[in-house]
């Protein structure tokens, strides 16, 4: 069982690897709900191309921590590397 400290209001917290995997599924799931609706398609449609993003690469790095952001945040910049 891996375990990573994490902050939850200014206290050090321990945290399983598999709550973490759990968050970034949850966190990945609301994405593409949202994206999928503006682009007018349905989720299950859009999960493979999101999937295969750099941005959903980097929710699954543990050095960059950007499981900790929130879903419009991960949204924004899936949409910033879209555009490039």
């Amino acid at each position: 069982l891996a375990l990573f400290k994490v902050l939850k209001r200014g206290k050090c917290m321990a945290v399983a690897q598999e709550q973490i995997d759990a968050a970034i599924d949850m966190l990945i799931s609301m994405v593409v709900m949202d994206l999928a609706k503006e682009q007018g398609c349905s989720p299950s449609d859009f999960m493979p191309k999101f999937l295969k993003s750099h941005t959903a690469s980097l929710l699954y790095d543990e050095k960059q921590k950007y499981w900790c952001y929130g879903p419009s945040y991960i949204a924004e910049m899936y949409k910033k590397e879209m555009a490039l």
